[in-house]
Parts: C-alpha cells; sequence; structure tokens
C-alpha cells in the first residue's frame, strides 16, 4: 500500500511538472484546459501593455508565459528584449538592475535553447548565431565589468556563425574586442587577431554586397511598379550600406591601431616564408588578402605572393597584385592587363567597384583623365553608394580644365567639377568632409559672374562643357 502511494505521488508530481512547462516535448505550446485558457489570457495581457510601453505591468505576464509556455509565441522573446531593455533603463537599484540583466541573458539562452520549435511557428528564419551576436551586444553595452574574454568568445562564435549574415555591428565589435585581446596578450592573440581581421573583412563585405542586391532589387522594382514602398525600401538599405560602410572602417582601423601588424611588420613575418610557401595557395591568398586590404601593395612579400598565387589559381586579388608588380617595374601596359583581368576575375560587386575605382585613381595618376573617368563611372555603375569615384572625376575634370580658347569659360569646368562632389556627399557620407574640401578649393577658381555676363550667361543658366568631358553643368 505505502508502495502503490508512493507511485501516485511520483506520477502526481511528474504530470505537475509537465503541466509547468508546455510545448517541450508535445504539441501543446498552449497548454490544455484552462492553462491554454491562462495561457492566451497572458499573451493578450503581455501584447497589450508592451504596445503602450507599460513594462511594469506587462513583466508579470510575460515572465509566466516565458516560465510555463516557452514556445507558445516567438514574440515571448521579442516583447520580453522589450520589457526588460525598458525596466533596465528606469530601474536604480542596482542590484534590481542586475538581476533584469540577467533574466536578459537567460531570455537570449533560452531562446536559442528552443529555436528549432520556434521556428515551426514563424515563417521568419530565426538564427541562433544572430541571436548569439545581440546577446553578445547587450552583455557589452549592459554588464558592469564585463568580461572580454566572455564578450570575445560570444561574439566570435555568432560571426563565425552567420559569416556574410552576420549583422555589421556584431562583425564590427568582434575585431575591436579581438584588437583588445591582442593588445592584453599580443603573444598569444597575435595570429587569432590577424585572422579575425581577415574573417570579419571579408564577412563585412558580404554584407555590402547583399544590401546592394537589395537597393538594385527595389529600385528595378520600384521603376517597374512605381510603388512607393520600394522606393522606401531602397532608400532603406542605402543607409543600412552607410551604416556598414563606417562599420568596415572601423574594422580596419581597430587593426590597424592595434599594433598588430604595420606593412613593414608584416614583410618582415612574410617575406623569409613566400618561396617555401610558393605553391601552397591557402598561404598565399591568406598574405595578398592581409596585405592588400592594409594597403601594402607596394611590400616585396605581396607581390611575389601575388605572382605565384595567379600561376597556380588565376583570382582576381592575385591578378591585382601582379598588376602592382608590373606597374611598380614601369611595364605599365603589363599592369593594365593585369587590372583588368583582376576586374574580370572578381565576384564580388563591392570589390568590384573598389578595384575600378583604384584602376581609375592609377589612370589619373598617368594622366589619362578620360580613361580614369571610365573606370569611376564603372565603379559608379557596380555600387550606386560609392562616393570615391565621384570625387575621382572631380579631380580628373580639376586637373584638365582647359577645353575652349576663353579662360573664362574654362573655369566652367570647375563647377562641373563641384556637381561631382556634392553627388559624392550626397549618396557617401564617410567622403563629406573631403568633398566639402575640394568644393571650397574649386569654388576659388569659378569664373566671375560679371565676366560670364559679358558672354551671355547668368546663374542658372546652363552651360555645356566641350572636350573629352563633354558634359552639361549650372552656372552659379
Amino acid at each position: 500500500m505505502k508502495k502503490n502511494i508512493l507511485t501516485i505521488l511520483f506520477m502526481a508530481a511528474a504530470t505537475t511538472l509537465s503541466a509547468q512547462i508546455n510545448g517541450i516535448d508535445n504539441d501543446n505550446r498552449f497548454g490544455v484546459g484552462e492553462d491554454s485558457i491562462n495561457c492566451i489570457q497572458q499573451i493578450s495581457n503581455c501584447n497589450v501593455n508592451v504596445k503602450n510601453n507599460n513594462f511594469e505591468t506587462a513583466y508579470p505576464a510575460w515572465k509566466e508565459l516565458f516560465t510555463k509556455y516557452p514556445v507558445a509565441r516567438v514574440d515571448t522573446y521579442t516583447n520580453g528584449v522589450k520589457i526588460l531593455k525598458g525596466l533596465i533603463a528606469k530601474e536604480t537599484d542596482e542590484q534590481k538592475k542586475l538581476d533584469y540583466i540577467n533574466e536578459l541573458m537567460a531570455l537570449y539562452d533560452q531562446q536559442i535553447k528552443y529555436i528549432d520549435k520556434l521556428q515551426q511557428i514563424t515563417k521568419t528564419k530565426l538564427s541562433a548565431g544572430n541571436i548569439l551576436g545581440k546577446k553578445a551586444l547587450d552583455y557589452i553595452r549592459l554588464v558592469p565589468d564585463a568580461d572580454l574574454n566572455e564578450a570575445y568568445a560570444m561574439c566570435s562564435q555568432s560571426v563565425n556563425m552567420e559569416k556574410g549574415e552576420s549583422e555589421y555591428l556584431v562583425t564590427q565589435q568582434f575585431m575591436k574586442l579581438s584588437a583588445m585581446k591582442y593588445k592584453k596578450d599580443p603573444a598569444g592573440h597575435g595570429e587569432q587577431v590577424i585572422q579575425d581581421y581577415l574573417d570579419a573583412s571579408v564577412y563585412i563585405v558580404d554584407v555590402l554586397d547583399k544590401y546592394n542586391e537589395r537597393i538594385d532589387y527595389y529600385t528595378n522594382r520600384y521603376k517597374e511598379l512605381m510603388d512607393p514602398k520600394d522606393s522606401i525600401r531602397a532608400e532603406g538599405f542605402g543607409k543600412m550600406i552607410d551604416a556598414a560602410r563606417t562599420a568596415r572602417s572601423n574594422i580596419d582601423g581597430y587593426f590597424i591601431n592595434s599594433g598588430a601588424a604595420s606593412c613593414d611588420d608584416l614583410e618582415a613575418i612574410y617575406a623569409p616564408k613566400i618561396e617555401e610557401n610558393k605553391d601552397n595557395i591557402a598561404y598565399l591568398n591568406k598574405v595578398i588578402s592581409l596585405m592588400s586590404m592594409l594597403k601594402c601593395t607596394d611590400q616585396d612579400a605581396y607581390l611575389a605572393a601575388s605572382e605565384y598565387a595567379l600561376a597556380i589559381e588565376p583570382n582576381a586579388k592575385a591578378a591585382m597584385g601582379c598588376g602592382y608588380r608590373y606597374f611598380k617595374k614601369g611595364e605599365i601596359d603589363k599592369a593594365l592587363e593585369f587590372f583588368d583581368q583582376a576586374i574580370e576575375l572578381e565576384t564580388s560587386t563591392t570589390n568590384k567597384a573598389d578595384m575600378c575605382y583604384k584602376v581609375g585613381v592609377i589612370h589619373m595618376s598617368l594622366k589619362k583623365y578620360s580613361k580614369a573617368r571610365e573606370y569611376a563611372r564603372k565603379a559608379i555603375a557596380l555600387n550606386s553608394k560609392f562616393g570615391d569615384p565621384y570625387i575621382l572625376i572631380a579631380q580628373c575634370y580639376a586637373a584638365a580644365p582647359d577645353w575652349h580658347n576663353d579662360n573664362v569659360l574654362n573655369g566652367c569646368t570647375y563647377f562641373a567639377a563641384i556637381d561631382k562632389l556634392q553627388r559624392a556627399k550626397a549618396i557617401d557620407p564617410s567622403v563629406k568632409e573631403q568633398a566639402n574640401k575640394l568644393i571650397a578649393q574649386y569654388s576659388n577658381y569659378t569664373p566671375a559672374a560679371e565676366d560670364l555676363f559679358m558672354r551671355g550667361y547668368s546663374k542658372g543658366k546652363s552651360i555645356n562643357i566641350g572636350g573629352w568631358i563633354n558634359e552639361t553643368t549650372t552656372i552659379r
């Protein structure tokens, strides 16, 4: 009899325990009977109060959903983030604030734990790496004296899970933390910070490519359907490109400022090893990628690695390196052939645009201004949010302004140059400072209003700049 009572009590305890967490081992994600009614009520209470930013009132309902019905709805987690962040922001008691922060960390952990179940009830793609990245950013921002190693481990795992799908802020933070680790432990983290930089640089370019594709898609669809929503979406991705481009610049900055490797350092590290690794394409590509990203294109290690790599496996970066090698030797025609080959081989839209721009700069240095503009226009066609090519065109116009036998009219070329600079800073905030500096400089060379008036031109009137420029601008 005593044994039977114990069995009954054990079964009752097991039933109670299974009723406390619904939907994990069965399909009853809302519970059954009165339990399901309670679940629906708590969902309603939570959603209404979150919508009205009443986070204190929403908290008890959310807490019950989170604890007893962890896979009832995906918005248990999105609402939970809003609620807990709202409470953290208002809380003045440090211990209570820390408790809320710990709950937020647990929320992310539980969302990852049940991600497969949650994915079954939503069309939105859920990603464990993406969730871990959000946790890492909040851990760094909110946790007092956040542990560097723990933060780095979370960011590293997230970025390497997501790769090119990683959020640009997570990728940026990943590189920042890696640089910080290097400064604390140069010997222990030296090779890893270089690998992290290579990875982060590739992943952020993938993000930029993805955003460019979305801009092209919505821009073309807007032209076809004239739906204003498509125009708004294209504009939104444009802003995201601006932010991701800033992240890319920060990633470069964190690595350079870490002191992990200057061009001379990289030369010292890699030059003695190139010959013995001349058949190791993975090693050669690593050297090429790292040194090209840090603009160490004059170094012998970079040039030698490029030549060996191109002989084994033609790729864009190796071809670009060979171009620089022949350019350095003064064999310009040969160099230009390799530069064109590099552009042809490149598969990333972002990188291809960068290469076109760089080749344009080389043509400008050779005073081939029309050719420089040609490559700048190719870069713009590939990346509509790229400001540097517009600046390059402006500089070409300013370098060769003479198209007429009247110097006053030649001065109007600077109006055309200023047009390009205005366009550059309008589409690409990262070049605003440089564009403004050149606008101020070129404005000094534009013709006086009275001189133009004597030739039949007044403010607001159009003028066609002839010669190789052949472009219409407006008199200021």
